[in-house]
């Protein structure tokens, strides 16, 4: 179980931990959703006739074509969904069909690292060249599936290859609204203004999928990036007023798993690729807003106590005071109940 996966368990021991420590999540989203209003509409995908497009491999997708403009092309999801690739759903796919997929996977690993620089990629290339990467960032996000699911699940199109296709024949078959959609992303991303400012970062201070110190203790979490302390989530949806409280306690759940506090992150913020917006807020505004009753330090330790059940090792946390953080300036009027509307 992952991360996001606690999340959608209000039973979870993360779920618990965060509805009681962090609950004031509506607050915090009133103040998102005052600022999202500030930002054009998201561009949304025009896929053809009778196509729907498929949302979340866009989201993917996006993620990766991002992940090379800041100089990180492959990572473990990729690599490790090439691997997986052998495990089939109950015979399906066939032996054939897995055999092409995982010979494709590794030339496209292979092609994959010639995009590796500490200097990143421009964030928007030639026409044929931006197209190509953009395909191959496509399927990139078919094997990160596979990498998810430990294993095939129907409805994986990398399943449909036919037997003996070549990476060529994989990179020409992915849709063309495809590449359309994810283009208009990245000129939104090219434009003066945050993704722009961030990728212009010294090579060490841009890390790609960051693994945190408590990650297996909730199955398995890699945040999107940290950059110069920052802690971005990448949002594709088309519906961002929609945004809740899941999208804000996946920020405070692996903000809360750097226990050692190893990359020091100070800023925690939600990248919304459809606008080229960022919105962000410092850990202290953040946590006030979020209803905290204890700093990050002793939020941190009390995390991993209850994830370990006290296991050896994790320290005990300290007594819990009703004494709230201070709030940040202009912040929305607390709730009459620490617990209203966790439902």
């Amino acid at each position: 179980m992952s991360l996001t996966s606690c999340l959608k368990d209000p039973t979870s021991t993360m779920s618990r931990f965060l509805a009681e420590h962090l609950p004031l999540a509506e607050d915090a989203l009133s103040d998102y959703r005052a600022r999202l209003a500030c930002y054009a509409p998201p561009v949304k995908p025009a896929a053809e006739a009778g196509q729907r497009p498929e949302y979340r491999m866009l989201g993917h997708t996006i993620d990766h074509r991002l992940r090379i403009s800041l100089g990180a092309p492959t990572g473990a999801p990729i690599s490790e969904g090439v691997v997986r690739a052998v495990i089939d759903d109950d015979g399906w796919p066939s032996r054939e069909v897995i055999d092409t997929v995982q010979a494709a996977g590794t030339a496209l690993l292979e092609e994959l690292g010639t995009y590796e620089s500490e200097d990143g990629q421009p964030l928007a290339l030639e026409d044929e060249a931006e197209e190509h990467l953009i395909r191959l960032c496509h399927l990139s996000s078919s094997f990160e599936a596979i990498f998810r699911h430990v294993g095939w699940v129907r409805g994986n199109t990398l399943g449909l290859t036919p037997p003996g296709a070549s990476l060529k024949d994989m990179v020409d078959a992915v849709p063309s609204y495809v590449v359309d959609d994810i283009r208009r992303q990245m000129e939104l991303a090219a434009q003066p203004g945050p993704f722009d400012r961030l990728r212009q970062l010294a090579a060490p201070e841009r890390i790609c999928g960051p693994v945190f110190e408590g990650s297996l203790h909730v199955g398995g979490a890699d945040a999107d990036f940290l950059l110069a302390g920052a802690l971005v989530d990448c949002k594709a949806t088309i519906r961002p007023e929609r945004m809740g409280r899941a999208e804000l306690y996946q920020l405070a759940g692996y903000l809360l798993l750097d226990y050692s506090d190893n990359y020091s992150i100070d800023t925690v913020g939600l990248y919304l690729s459809r606008q080229g917006a960022l919105i962000d807020w410092s850990v202290a505004d953040f946590l006030g807003l979020m209803g905290a009753q204890m700093h990050l330090p002793d939020l941190r330790a009390a995390c991993q106590y209850a994830l370990t059940d006290g296991a050896a090792g994790a320290p005990a946390p300290p007594p819990h005071q009703r004494k709230p953080l201070p709030r940040p300036r202009n912040a929305p009027p607390v709730q009459d109940s620490l617990f209203d509307d966790l439902d």
